[in-house]
């Protein structure tokens, strides 16, 4: 059965010698999580938003919508929308990129790519071109994951590797109360620390979404090759 967040800090509190330390080491255990989902793609903290392509657009011409507010990013593939049952990929692209993106009234097609502004709350999804339908859609990301009560209770981690949280979390205690086992405890050199904090991460993305048992294409970048609308710059897009 996986350990609670309060007999997470109270084993790494043991284990630092620091047992009076709970409340410390509660939230440290919620940045360690924060360091987790910010920084690095796993499928525990991915999520499925259903959606329809928005249709109307604002005053300056683009098609938006809201994201949910726990949006963080989506990787390549992650998003696409449904037309009589046949999926259509949209791309990600930068927010710069979609500025430069060619916007007149009436303008409508098959959406192709899409920007997500995070600065906004909610974030703020563009799509380009503007929809010509409210097509069902789909955007699979990684999400902005809830912190643990202070004190830490029978909250359990969304991380599953509980001996990741539990390594990491005594290694963090250890350094606070100045103990050298911290360096073994954090380190990510497998050969000195075959069971440090960093090595036991490592491992466990290795085997996140592991690919070995398929084969690996590699695809050009679909904004500069694909079908032939695509390839169009949009002044020849538009007819000018």
């Amino acid at each position: 059965m996986p350990l609670t967040a309060a007999q997470i800090v109270q084993q790494a509190c043991q284990n630092a010698q620091a047992p009076g330390w709970t409340t410390q080491a509660s939230n440290i255990l919620n940045l360690i999580l924060q360091d987790l989902y910010q920084n690095y793609d796993t499928t525990a903290s991915q999520t499925d938003f259903y959606f329809n392509l928005p249709t109307q657009v604002d005053s300056f011409g683009r098609c938006t919508m809201p994201f949910p507010a726990n949006y963080l990013r989506a990787k390549r593939g992650d998003c696409f929308y449904w037309i009589m049952g046949v999926p259509y990929q949209l791309i990600p692209q930068d927010l710069a990129e979609m500025d430069m993106m060619v916007v007149t009234a009436g303008l409508s097609n098959f959406p192709v790519t899409f920007s997500v502004d995070t600065s906004k709350n909610p974030p703020i999804a563009y799509f380009w071109m503007p929809s010509s339908g409210a097509y069902p859609a789909l955007v699979r990301y990684q999400a902005v994951m809830p912190d643990i009560p202070i004190p830490a209770d029978t909250t359990i981690p969304w991380f599953p590797n509980q001996i990741y949280l539990l390594t990491r979390l005594t290694g963090e205690l250890c350094m606070i109360a100045d103990d050298e086992r911290h360096e073994t405890l954090l380190s990510d050199n497998e050969d000195r620390a075959p069971g440090g904090a960093g090595t036991i991460l490592r491992r466990y993305l290795q085997m996140t979404g592991d690919s070995e048992n398929r084969a690996k294409t590699v695809s050009l970048d679909r904004r500069r090759f694909g079908t032939s609308f695509d390839k169009l710059r949009n002044t020849k897009q538009v007819g000018w």
